[in-house]
């Protein structure tokens, strides 16, 4: 089968398209045959050496998938070939992945597979459920994968201000369509004095922060009261630098957060209710489609924020 490998950390040029023996299914997985990709901005990290996944080279690169079932191992009983699904493959970018069958979730035939992939979106929904009550958030990256889903998750939970920062006005535009009350272009020289305007004196409750470096102390000036400020990415590629004395005064919080503590049940539950959600139209994603070739030019474009939305890499039939 076709895989693309690494052999090496570095830079996108060492994603290789090679030939790979197919998996065989231990007792509780099954086999996929992957249909889509969703290029993640941790598989960058991965590729980097930056997150150490990868216990030797060469290998293939680990990913969210979603497609077919084609093979169930001897102990998995609740599923069987035919079946679509999504979950997340420790060797994702194949045409064919194992994966652990407790971490696959169903997908109706109406779900496109790239629609399908839900890492993004249960990365939003679970920022948006650690704290509660709150009236306004800030969301980075907005334009992004997992920021445009926190948009539309939480114009869905009624949240009345919704502040996007982007990076372009083609994405102001683009977040304002998804349920931004609010969008402003971090490039401006001004943005600070931008949000601090549309913050007002009570600030913000909730900040969602992908980018790392100097931002999160930059918006602690905005953020309220017993606010809470989530760090979950690091695409500035920077240590993420803040003064745990300027929370005193604010009795505010801030919280790491990755989608891969979440809680196996809770999981289960929030899947469902995303997909119901993606299958009614309610929530969608602006997808970036590049053949599995192409996951070199995929990762550099990601790198290079070229895109808006979803990424993501497809298998022929």
């Amino acid at each position: 089968m076709k895989a693309v490998t690494l052999n090496a950390y570095g830079t996108p040029e060492v994603l290789e398209v090679t030939e790979q023996p197919m998996p065989v299914p231990a007792p509780h997985e099954v086999i996929v045959k992957v249909q889509a990709v969703g290029v993640n901005y941790a598989d960058l990290l991965v590729r980097q050496g930056i997150y150490p996944f990868i216990p030797q080279f060469p290998a293939v690169l680990p990913g969210e998938v979603s497609g077919i079932i084609a093979q169930t191992g001897t102990e998995v009983q609740h599923l069987q070939p035919g079946q679509r699904v999504t979950g997340y493959a420790p060797a994702g970018y194949a045409a064919y992945a194992a994966i652990p069958a407790a971490g696959l979730t169903l997908l109706p035939d109406r779900i496109a597979p790239a629609a399908g992939l839900l890492t993004h979106s249960l990365t939003a929904q679970h920022l948006l459920e650690q704290t509660s009550g709150y009236r306004s958030v800030v969301i980075t990256a907005a334009a992004g994968g997992v920021g445009s889903q926190a948009v539309q998750l939480a114009k869905i939970k009624g949240v009345p201000q919704i502040i996007a920062l982007t990076g372009s006005e083609a994405k102001q535009a683009y977040v304002r369509s998804l349920g931004a009350t609010h969008a402003i272009n971090y490039r401006d020289t001004d943005w600070l004095r931008q949000l601090t305007d549309i913050a007002g004196p009570q600030g913000v409750d909730l900040i969602l922060d992908a980018t790392g470096g100097d931002t999160p102390a930059q918006l602690l000036s905005v953020l309220a009261v017993n606010g809470t400020l989530i760090v979950y990415g690091n695409s500035s590629g920077q240590p993420t630098s803040i003064n745990p004395q300027e929370l005193i005064m604010k009795s505010a919080r801030i919280v790491g957060s990755t989608v891969y503590n979440i809680p196996p049940a809770q999981r289960q539950e929030w899947s469902g209710y995303l997909v119901n959600l993606i299958a009614t139209g309610q929530l969608q994603a602006q997808i970036n489609s590049y053949p599995f070739t192409d996951a070199a030019l995929a990762h550099s474009d990601m790198a290079n924020r070229r895109n808006t939305g979803r990424t993501v890499l497809s298998f022929p039939e």
